[in-house]
């Protein structure tokens, strides 16, 4: 038994989910696929299809197909229990089997169809049993969950934590560098009246009139000494000395 691929699509041959096994691409198990409705005859009373070197396998679900594409040579006794119990696993997850519910619940279906067939070749496992290890995937995937949000939660508290001790050594900075401009400011309210003594000194009354008193009278000897001279006089003329 080889199966080369299992498919999920409508009855337009649109894919939902798809799973290779047996040398096919993508692109070639989309068109097989698409091609599969076409090749159904409505008075049909069986549910394969042999098409030149494949065999199509599907049973219907409402508009849903679950198609297996194998080779002409596989068991097909043996694909219709895989079939099968593809069709019980799916029913089991999706509850109501439809587009929607189909791509929400993807990832399980994936993992049923590798429970099921693995390599082409099918497994042998039951329904319960396949089941059952989702069951236990989906527990490990929730504790898994729980985990990574708790790690996620206790990195959020550390973050906000170191945020808000950012926040406070801030608002001290903030706080000191205010404390040191209003001591400055003080420091030079009571200083500058000192300084504008030193740079620009008021003289003192006394020593005002002082030095007001002491350019007068410099400046008195000064206008006597520049004085005009009087005129030339005429020296009297000395009497003559007798020697009589």
């Amino acid at each position: 038994m080889v199966i080369i691929s299992a498919a999920i699509c409508d009855k337009n041959g649109i894919l939902y989910i798809g799973r290779q096994f047996q040398g096919i691409t993508t692109n070639e198990l989309k068109e097989q696929v698409r091609n599969f409705p076409k090749l159904i005859s409505p008075t049909q009373q069986h549910t394969f299809i042999d098409h030149e070197n494949l065999r199509y396998i599907y049973t219907p679900i409402d508009n849903i197909y679950i198609v297996l594409i194998t080779s002409k040579n596989s068991n097909i006794i043996e694909d219709l229990e895989v079939l099968r119990i593809l069709k019980n696993v799916l029913s089991d997850i999706c509850q109501q089997v439809s587009e929607e519910s189909i791509k929400k619940n993807s990832f399980e279906i994936l993992l049923a169809i590798d429970d099921i067939i693995s390599a082409g070749l099918r497994e042998s496992t039951t329904t319960s049993q396949v089941q059952t290890a989702l069951e236990m995937e989906s527990s490990e995937e929730k504790i898994h969950l729980m985990l990574t949000k708790a790690r996620e939660n206790e990195a959020k508290e550390q973050a906000k934590k170191h945020q808000m001790e950012m926040e406070r050594k801030r608002q001290e900075e903030l706080a000191q560098k205010k404390s040191q401009k209003q001591s400055k400011a003080i420091d030079n309210a009571f200083k500058l009246p000192q300084n504008e003594e030193k740079v620009n000194p008021v003289p003192k009354p006394e020593v005002l009139n002082e030095n007001l008193s002491t350019q007068s009278q410099v400046q008195q000897k000064l206008n006597v000494k520049s004085a005009p001279k009087k005129g030339m006089q005429l020296t009297k003329k000395k009497e003559a000395t007798s020697f009589e």
